[in-house]
């Protein structure tokens, strides 16, 4: 009987140096930080500054600087949508990768199941949008092989 189990997935072992925030990640960050009373020195305010994989429970932290009119599931739903960008995953996965407090000391190495995590979704990421640059097989394109008969 085969073993029907993917095969293993081995954690990345160089480093890639920091994750640079981009302006996708510009405009996340900036959505968490227009909820909080002051903003949160671990995000990222321009183009460069490095993606910081935040501490398990960060977000009890913000909401304890949450403004007093936003309900505190839109900054659940502004954490989430960051925390599972592209480059988020990317720095989370990195083999030197700590996590975060809120205003952006390195508290603790990111666990390996956590990076292997992060990992596995940056790649499936990079298939996703590398099939759809992919052009689309073209169909009737060329001269038709019954025109003229």
């Amino acid at each position: 009987m085969e073993d029907a189990s993917p095969p293993k997935t081995k954690l990345w072992s160089k480093s890639q140096g920091p994750v640079l925030a981009n302006a996708s990640d510009l405009r996340k960050a900036a959505a968490i930080n227009a909820l909080l009373s002051t903003p949160a020195p671990v995000l990222p305010v321009k183009d460069g500054d490095p993606i910081l994989p935040f501490v398990i429970g960060i977000f009890e932290t913000f909401r304890a600087s949450l403004q007093l009119d936003v309900p505190a599931v839109r900054l659940r739903r502004a954490i989430a949508a960051y925390a599972r960008s592209k480059n988020y995953l990317l720095a989370s996965a990195q083999p030197d990768a700590m996590r975060h407090d809120a205003i952006g000391t390195p508290v603790t190495p990111v666990e390996e199941a956590d990076r292997l995590s992060a990992q596995l979704r940056v790649e499936e990421i990079r298939r996703e949008r590398q099939a759809s640059a992919e052009p689309a097989p073209s169909k009737g394109v060329g001269p038709d092989p019954t025109a003229g008969k």
